[in-house]
């Protein structure tokens, strides 16, 4: 094909690959050439395309993405292995099988970004061998295959799509914040869904999401940013990963792509125990009605001090006139805080606590269970023996009346 008919062809563009913003598009059959077949078990051929893109485009601009699409058509089956290369300039620049392709039906497409550094401002030449398998057996290049320059968006680099946390070393129990920051760092607008790449559902022993947005739908605009923050829960003492994020986009084709963002993860532990607490007691028992007056021994096990330390006796039985406020507790130091415990009935009841303190956060501790019985009152024999006298006396008395 002559040289200039060539260039004065592809300035007239006109071709229905692309759905986005389309800079330039042209496809095989409009440059001149026809679709290959390549037909027979583990077959192989190339075809080979020479290009130039127009002189008044700035390919090499930020804004430019110059694309090839390659579509193909395979038979006599839909499953197997296919082998295709595609070489610019004489440098291979990828090799893809059959499940990179996104087919319906008979047709696939798969779209090539083409590296800049290796354009020439000259005739560039992009060839692309088909390989046949053993149940695909024939494989057809379709001339409306072809190459262009459009506007797209991008999220290919690695900080375009990321996730972080807050803090990655945390007590069981204890929050953290996650951020999704999605930068769309290419030249056009596309829709988005960010959303987790699993179920929540799958993770809900390990944590639980407290509050925030794990979910997002809409328009990224060129050069915008969108930001996602929820709080985490870890309900587990393990090492976790966070399901990943996904974001799907369509690209200038109007296909829908995908990208995983990075994976996160979380040491959870078990709190270090920093509070001694137990119930420091004269006698364990006594008569129903009777109060017992104990302490609380409170004791700092830790290595820093703790404050606002604030208690919370628990028990079945009544817990009367008691002290629950230590404001500063230094490290291996005890403090006791008076209670009274009180019933109207008999039994056998546990004694419990809650202390909350705060050192880096707030935190609970419990203290060791003790207990404490409440008996009725015996009563003496002699009171029985008194009693009866005194029924049979009041007998004798009435009889006594009666017969006079």
């Amino acid at each position: 094909m002559n040289k200039w008919i060539f260039i004065i062809l592809i300035l007239l563009f006109a071709s229905p690959i692309a759905f986005g913003e389309i800079v330039f598009e042209r496809n095989f059959g409009e440059m001149g050439y026809e679709s290959l077949l390549v037909e027979g078990p583990r077959e192989t051929e190339c075809f080979e395309a020479e290009f130039l893109y127009p002189q008044n485009i700035a390919i090499e601009s930020n804004e430019i993405y110059p694309i090839a699409s390659i579509g193909i058509e395979i038979g006599p089956v839909q499953t197997g292995k296919i082998d295709v290369n595609a070489f610019l300039n004489e440098e291979q620049i990828a090799n893809f099988c059959l499940e990179d392709f996104k087919c319906e039906e008979e047709k696939c497409w798969e779209r090539l970004e083409l590296p800049k550094d290796l354009l020439l401002e000259e005739e560039n030449s992009l060839q692309i061998c088909l390989g046949t398998g053993n149940s695909i057996t024939s494989i057809m290049l379709d001339k409306n295959s072809g190459i262009g320059l459009y506007k797209a968006a991008d999220f290919s680099e690695e900080d375009s799509f990321v996730t972080t946390a807050e803090k990655t070393d945390l007590v069981k129990g204890e929050k953290t914040t996650i951020k999704i920051l999605l930068h769309n760092q290419g030249s056009a607008a596309t829709n988005v869904k960010v959303e987790f790449a699993r179920p929540l559902a799958d993770d809900k022993n390990a944590f639980s999401v407290v509050e925030g947005d794990t979910y997002y739908t809409g328009e990224i605009g060129p050069g915008q940013e969108i930001e996602l923050e929820y709080i985490v829960k870890p309900r587990r003492a393990v090492h976790m990963t966070l399901p990943p994020a996904i974001v799907y986009f369509e690209n200038p084709f109007g296909e829908t792509e995908s990208k995983f963002g990075n994976l996160v993860e979380l040491d959870v532990r078990e709190p270090e125990r920093k509070i001694e607490a137990f119930v420091v007691k004269e006698v364990e028992n006594a008569m129903v009605g009777q109060p017992i007056k104990m302490r609380l021994a409170v004791k700092n096990v830790g290595n820093d001090s703790l404050y606002s330390l604030s208690t919370s006796m628990e028990s079945d039985a009544e817990i009367i006139q008691q002290e629950t406020q230590i404001e500063v507790l230094q490290p291996k130091e005890t403090k006791y805080l008076n209670f009274t415990i009180n019933s109207n009935k008999a039994g056998k009841f546990p004694i419990g606590c809650t202390i909350t303190y705060t050192d880096v956060n707030v935190s609970e501790s419990k203290c060791q269970n003790s207990f404490a019985e409440f008996i009725q009152p015996e009563i003496n024999p002699i009171i029985y023996i008194a009693i009866i006298f005194a029924i049979i006396a009041i007998g004798i008395y009435i009889y006594i009346m009666k017969t006079e």
